[in-house]
């Protein structure tokens, strides 16, 4: 107890910045909540407290107040005994799980690049050195931390805002025995951004692994693969950026490798892995020409490493990029017809063909994960959510409507934990207090979701695309505009959100006209549009 009382990081500053936590703010507003944030921010106080929610501000630098004298100072005390600390709701979430016998969960939200991700490591970290164990247990605990520079190696891309975004949403749920050890665990991820595989905005790089697998490859992987300089790579050298600043892609390929071997992946395994992402690259480089209205390799040089890469025949590959098998159904009877393809529909198959091969490959590292901690039976757990922050780019896609739907629907959960849930319960209990004025965003998530009258975006994208998959890509221009909006049009005429902040009449405009182009660059990639209707899968 002497060290505890003698030490800690912020007792070395007599300052005093703002306040702990904000509900003692003797004004709270948004002016206010902003200010004070901004006081500690200045002085390296990056944690703050409103009630039992954390706030977290990236500091964009390394601070010194992770180490195990941290740990020391956090575990067993109360939540508000110390300073605001990711430590202290690690802590307060572990010994809730052991007194009260209840599973928990922490979310971690916020915009891409505010740090989420580093949160998550460090709940990990913190957990994983306050729990005992023995040399089995040791292993568990290995293994979920190895699992973090894996998965960021195959899941994470440098982005304009972020050089190490999290491109994949995860939830890690670490499981425990009842005297409290981690002994197994299991990872769920989604909306994994597979467009990235084939195209990136400026600025942009593709997933880590690649730029790994270039810059730290020995030679004779190197010749095996067939690798060379990342510029070499339409998969790669669309955005003109190979290199971030402090990051050492040779280095983190070591980590990567080492990650692979501690979740149990073979040497055979590893191999393999690796083959399938220089598959990838040498896949991007197929190029095709037209000859006779009809799409030809145009040179089959190209072929032959993605093949060998692959395992499959460079026949083969040729007539899977520039042809698709139909089946037609006549008085009973199916028919296969092979339906010859043009040049684009032939670039769009070669990159449908390698987003799906990257997803399944990330699936699998993802199930060796699990394989390897998988435990026969559940007692507690903690879950940590680490998603997609929401996201504005110059071109927003496909990927950023789901992300930014997703962090809606977390928004909804915060707001009826703390606002709508606990204001009604004052109402049902008969307390006074000053009602609390706030935005609901079920109308937001409803014009996304909806499935009644009026139908959400989703509903009508399902729609369009049911209609639309049964038209040959040059008709899809013409009507991919028009029909859709007349859809969007009639569907949200009588849409409360809509009608609160579009007057569709104004000036004449349209709320097509008002609002739908972000939707109609959404929709209209089509690089992302035809991996669902050309699958390959």
């Amino acid at each position: 107890m002497g060290s505890k009382e003698r030490y800690h990081w912020q007792t070395q500053n007599v300052k005093i910045s703002g306040v702990d936590d904000m509900v003692l703010l003797s004004k709270i507003n948004e002016d206010a909540i902003t200010d004070n944030l901004k006081k500690r921010y200045m002085d390296d106080y990056i944690f703050t407290y409103i009630g039992s929610v954390l706030i977290s501000v990236n500091p964009f630098k390394q601070l010194p107040y992770f180490t195990d004298r941290e740990v020391e100072l956090y575990q067993g005390a109360a939540q508000y005994e110390n300073p605001p600390h990711i430590y202290a709701l690690a802590d307060n979430m572990y010994r809730n799980m052991m007194i009260d016998c209840e599973n928990q969960c922490v979310i971690i939200s916020g915009e891409s690049g505010a740090g989420k991700t580093v949160a998550a490591k460090y709940i990990m970290g913190y957990i994983s050195k306050v729990s005992g164990g023995g040399p089995k247990v040791q292993h568990v605990k290995d293994i979920i931390l190895q699992s973090n520079p894996l998965l960021e190696a195959f899941g994470n891309a440098k982005t304009v805002r972020n050089n190490n975004s999290s491109r994949f949403g995860k939830y890690f749920e670490i499981q425990f025995s009842r005297g409290g050890e981690p002994d197994g665990g299991k990872i769920s991820n989604f909306l994994l951004e597979k467009s990235r595989v084939v195209s990136q905005n400026q600025g942009e790089r593709n997933f880590h692994i690649y730029y790994q697998l270039l810059g730290g490859a020995t030679k004779e992987m190197r010749e095996n693969l067939g690798v060379t300089t990342p510029d070499y790579y339409l998969y790669l050298n669309q955005s003109g950026t190979y290199i971030v600043e402090d990051v050492n892609d040779k280095k983190e390929f070591s980590d990567t490798m080492e990650a692979m071997s501690v979740v149990g992946l073979s040497v055979d395994d590893q191999d393999m892995v690796m083959q399938i992402v220089a598959g990838i690259l040498h896949l991007g480089n197929i190029a095709f020409r037209e000859e006779g209205n009809y799409a030809v390799v145009e040179s089959e040089d190209f072929l032959a490493f993605p093949a060998y890469l692959l395992g499959i025949s460079q026949e083969g590959l040729k007539n899977k990029l520039t042809s698709r098998i139909m089946d037609s159904k006549w008085g009973g009877k199916t028919e296969s017809i092979a339906v010859t393809l043009n040049t684009e529909q032939a670039s769009f198959t070669r990159d449908a063909l390698s987003k799906a091969l990257y997803s399944r490959l990330f699936d699998f590292l993802v199930d060796s994960i699990n394989k390897a901690i998988q435990k026969d039976h559940e007692e507690f757990n903690i879950g940590v959510l680490d998603i997609y922050g929401f996201e504005i780019f110059q071109k927003n896609g496909f990927e950023q409507f789901c992300i930014n739907f997703v962090n809606e629907k977390l928004q909804q959960i915060f707001i009826e934990l703390t606002l709508k849930a606990e204001q009604e319960e004052y109402v049902q209990e008969g307390i006074k207090w000053t009602p609390i004025e706030y935005f609901n965003n079920k109308i937001v998530c409803d014009l996304i979701e909806s499935k009644l009258n009026p139908p959400g975006i989703m509903s009508i994208l399902d729609d369009v695309c049911a209609t639309m998959h049964l038209f040959l890509l040059e008709e899809m221009r013409e009507r991919k505009y028009n029909g859709y909006a007349r859809a969007i049009q009639k569907a949200w005429r009588k849409h409360i959100a809509v009608r609160k902040y579009v007057k569709m009449r104004e000036q004449g405009k349209s709320l097509v006209s008002l609002c739908g182009n972000q939707l109609f660059a959404m929709y209209g990639q089509y690089c992302i549009l035809v991996h669902y209707i050309y699958c390959i899968c």
